[in-house]
């Protein structure tokens, strides 16, 4: 699997247990949550492209013309979809972290929050392409 992300948070006082607390919560369920999110996410992209590859076959191989012009608008619906969808995810996580920036008046994630969102969309394509390697691995392993 992909390398394991960690997140520090600190609340409160160092020294006081809610700091660990928080630290210990965040790394035992958000990071594995954000884990499935990602794959979810990258899951859902690569659908979407088998997806347009059928419809695409499809069009090719159907022995009707009306069949083959369905395919063909389906193919065109499903590759706006992809476009549209990875983009729509960068804007709506862009436009969340420059929130949080604004909000907190933090010129950090203001600075680089298309970049911090590049590197959510990276990870969930990165998160996606080691699951189905590992699965294609195993698929193709002899059995005993």
């Amino acid at each position: 699997m992909a390398t394991p992300i960690h997140i520090l948070l600190q609340a409160g006082n160092v020294t006081s247990g809610v700091g660990s607390a928080v630290n210990q919560f965040i790394n035992q369920i958000g990071v594995p949550a954000l884990q499935i999110v990602l794959i979810i996410g990258g899951v859902s992209l690569i659908i979407s492209i088998i997806m347009v590859v059928f419809y695409i076959v499809e069009y090719l191989w159907h022995p009707t013309s009306f069949g083959r012009t369905s395919a063909l608008t389906e193919a065109i619906l499903h590759s706006k979809k992809l476009i549209i969808g990875p983009l729509a995810l960068f804007l709506l996580i862009y436009i969340s972290l420059l929130a949080i920036g604004l909000a907190g008046n933090n010129p950090q994630i203001t600075q680089n929050a298309g970049a911090y969102a590049a590197q959510i969309l990276q990870a969930m394509l990165t998160e996606t392409a080691s699951l189905f390697s590992g699965l294609i691995q195993h698929a193709l392993k002899p059995t005993p």
